[in-house]
């Protein structure tokens, strides 16, 4: 079968090659994979700015068909699935112990540590596996798990709560889940970016209360004036870029919380004695938990989050370079890729 592949460490070297059909094991699901997203993090990886384990398969963001199961009895062959992408931990540590897989010193995960889902067949331990809404075909079925990082790091880690007034920079895939997953929890929600992301501003406009071309209006005026003058409660960062950041301190109010979700890749100077003033919170989140999958798939069978309208493009994994070019130019949305023989 074929899989693209990231063949050696630095950047590039990615390349779609044959690669050996997974063999069945004891307590593990056969995926016939049917459509797997590409994430920020195959960008950083092609970009040698994210750690993996070539030679490796990427993709993480997947799902498919049951073909095989063993070791369960709510998963059957036919069944449309997806999967927690961290697969491989240790499983007694205190981060294993609270749920908090991808924080496991030996964790590894499938599509940067082992054989990950731009392929055509997926072996993943029974536990890992999700089943899919009946409502949620495969391609959308593919965004649950960016939106698993973006339930824990909006509802579990920051805490959003009704009537906060959250400003979500960057309306890529992630800042479009992240905008949906707050407004569910009951914030008015303000979604920015430039000029360039003008159709995602558009898109995303269906979910929150307020979109902001930061280009073309004064965001920083439009949170005053919503506040009284006092700035945001929460800034959810998706963007991974350093300018949001740093902006991000000045849109909160004091004892604001700035919750950094989009990966930066690399380091940047950010102006700490500003935020020491207002005595803001600075957070992170990576990934999701065990506890953000559970009420990710509630979310989900009960419609609170829209995931096909974010599903742009769906291509064959032999034109992953169109598709992660077209990323780089902000082009499209969420680009997934399929399976070829």
């Amino acid at each position: 079968m074929k899989g693209l592949v990231k063949y050696a460490l630095g950047p590039g070297n990615l390349a779609v090659q044959d690669v050996p059909e997974p063999d069945m094991r004891p307590g593990h699901v056969k995926i016939e994979v049917r459509a797997t997203g590409i994430c920020g993090t195959d960008l950083h990886i092609y970009a040698h700015e994210y750690p993996c384990r070539p030679p490796v398969v990427l993709g993480h963001e997947v799902a498919g068909i049951v073909v095989d199961a063993d070791g369960t009895d709510h998963i059957a062959p036919g069944d449309a699935v997806t999967a927690l992408p961290t697969v491989i931990v240790c499983g007694a540590c205190r981060y294993c112990q609270e749920g908090q897989l991808s924080l496991c010193p030996t964790r590894l995960s499938f599509g940067s540590g082992i054989q990950g889902a731009f392929t055509r067949y997926l072996v993943v331990p029974a536990w890992s596996i999700r089943k899919l809404p009946a409502h949620i075909d495969c391609h959308s079925g593919a965004m649950s798990e960016p939106l698993s990082c973006c339930v824990k790091a909006v509802s579990l880690l920051t805490r959003v709560t009704a009537g906060d007034i959250v400003v979500v920079t960057g309306p890529g895939p992630i800042g479009l889940l992240t905008a949906q997953v707050a407004r569910a929890e009951g914030a008015y929600v303000i979604l920015t970016g430039t000029s360039i992301d003008r159709e995602r501003l558009a898109l995303g406009a269906r979910w929150v209360d307020l979109t902001v071309n930061i280009e073309e209006e004064n965001l920083d005026e439009i949170v005053k004036d919503l506040t009284d003058g006092h700035g945001a409660d929460i800034v959810l960062e998706c963007s991974g870029s350093a300018a949001a950041t740093c902006s991000g301190i000045d849109l909160l109010r004091k004892e604001g919380i700035l919750m950094q979700i989009g990966l930066h890749g690399r380091p940047f100077e950010i102006d700490l004695f500003k935020a020491e003033l207002k005595e803001i919170t600075l957070r992170t989140s990576f990934s999701g938990s065990l506890q953000s999958w559970d009420r990710t798939m509630t979310l989900l069978r009960q419609k609170k989050i829209e995931l096909a309208p974010i599903v742009s493009d769906v291509l064959p994994i032999t034109e992953w370079k169109t598709a992660f070019d077209r990323l780089h130019r902000k082009e499209g949305m969420k680009i997934l890729l399929s399976p070829v023989d």
